[in-house]
């Protein structure tokens, strides 16, 4: 990555892989949009992998595909496994690649004149790599907690009933102690930390960004569409990984009650077989991309009328969702479940569609009304493209250089 003569400049250190998962991964998405806002904003910034020093591009990239996906075969075999012993495992799995993963001092940052203004580290169980860099170079440490892990964990039922309060105390406390500042998700987040005893004053909420360049151009929509195959009709689009815990089942069963609707969902991940069944079961036309490439991604968007993010009734929204700054900031109008952080930065009727979290009945309603109403659909699109700088990953890096020129000791 090039240098800004006489600049400054931020690491990243991203502990984790992408071997196995479908994409996207939004870890490393989100990642690479830090990294790519750093340079824009300092000069210079580097991303440490595992795998080495990556460009912005290369992460993206990967970020996207598949390095390696299982074999039926093979998912058949993990599937016969119980789950806490997968769990027990996969903890075990990244103990061992924390220990071998650690940063020596002397680097690429060490050969330019830009100053590193402070060290980034995702958070992940048992990994203070970019936290032991930060003190070897005596610079600040910036911890960045989309999610208290052993607390999600909880949430979405992991059962670790022998290990998981050592895990707590050990794999994930340490780390939250020694960053010199915690970067939150959201504010569910924050409240968590503080629950743990982490001094208000090392918090700070960042949530998810995007790239707005990225999806502020002009794109053919007729084109898109064609591209896409999903006609003319009302489209309702969707893009992320398949997981239970963003409820698509809730999107389906919604648009079944809305006439001439298409679903558009784009991306891949272990609930997509289910959700294609069902919307084979319910009759909902819809059109599965698979994995694209993130930089492709405001095509497909181009191809929708709406494009939504759903939340379940029964659990605590606490991630800050990509696909909503995306949303907003190609300019597409967005439907979105009224939960705290949302409704906080979000306005009903101005710049979203809110519904009730959980309520497949609302949720249709609002989209029926949209289907019906192009100046409503309008008038949304042109509120999200007007706050997207808001959500921008630039603001991000700013309130982190901010709280720590202000918190200089």
């Amino acid at each position: 990555m090039d240098a800004r003569e006489n600049g400054a400049a931020a690491i990243f250190v991203l502990p984790t892989t992408t071997s196995g998962q479908l994409g996207p991964v939004a870890g490393w998405i989100s990642t690479c949009g830090w990294a790519a806002a750093a340079e824009r904003e300092l000069g210079c910034a580097w991303i440490v992998t595992p795998q080495g020093i990556l460009t912005v591009d290369e992460v993206r990239r990967r970020a996207a595909g598949v390095e390696r996906s299982l074999a039926s075969s093979q998912r058949r075999a993990r599937r016969a496994i119980p789950s806490m012993v997968k769990t027990l495992a996969k903890d075990g799995r990244e103990a061992l690649r924390a220990r071998r993963f650690s940063l020596e001092p002397l680097g690429p940052w060490t050969d330019t004149a830009n100053q590193v203004e402070f060290v980034w580290q995702r958070h992940e169980l048992f990994h203070r790599a970019g936290l032991d860099l930060a003190a070897a170079l005596d610079v600040p440490s910036v911890l960045f907690v989309p999610a208290l892990l052993m607390w999600q964990a909880k949430q979405w039922a992991v059962r670790r009933p022998l290990w998981g309060q050592w895990l707590e105390t050990k794999a994930e406390l340490p780390a939250l102690r020694a960053a010199t500042l915690i970067a939150c998700g959201s504010q569910v987040v924050a409240q968590e930390l503080l629950r743990l005893g982490i001094a208000e004053e090392r918090v700070i909420i960042t949530p998810t960004g995007v790239d707005v360049e990225l999806f502020a151009g002009p794109i053919d929509r007729a084109a898109a569409r064609q591209a896409t195959g999903v006609g003319d009709g009302f489209v309702v689009g969707w893009a992320g990984s398949f997981r239970p815990f963003h409820a698509l089942d809730q999107l389906v069963r919604a648009a079944a009650g809305v006439a001439g609707l298409t679903l558009l969902l784009v991306g891949d991940g272990p609930e997509r077989p289910r959700i294609e069944q069902l919307t084979k079961d319910l009759g909902v036309r819809a059109r599965f991309t698979g994995i694209v490439p993130h930089d492709e991604l405001p095509q497909m968007l181009a191809a929708m009328d709406v494009g939504v993010v759903l939340g379940r009734a029964d659990e605590p929204f606490h991630y800050s969702p990509l696909k909503l700054a995306e949303y907003l900031a190609a300019g597409l109008p967005v439907v979105a479940p009224a939960v705290p952080q949302l409704t906080e930065r979000l306005d009903d009727g101005r710049n979203v569609a809110f519904f009730q979290p959980g309520d497949a009945a609302g949720l249709t309603a609002v989209l029926r009304a949209l289907s019906e109403d192009s100046d409503q659909r309008s008038h949304l699109a042109e509120g999200g493209r007007t706050i997207a700088h808001e959500w921008s990953w630039d603001q991000q890096v700013r309130r982190v250089r901010n709280h720590l020129a202000n918190n200089r000791h």
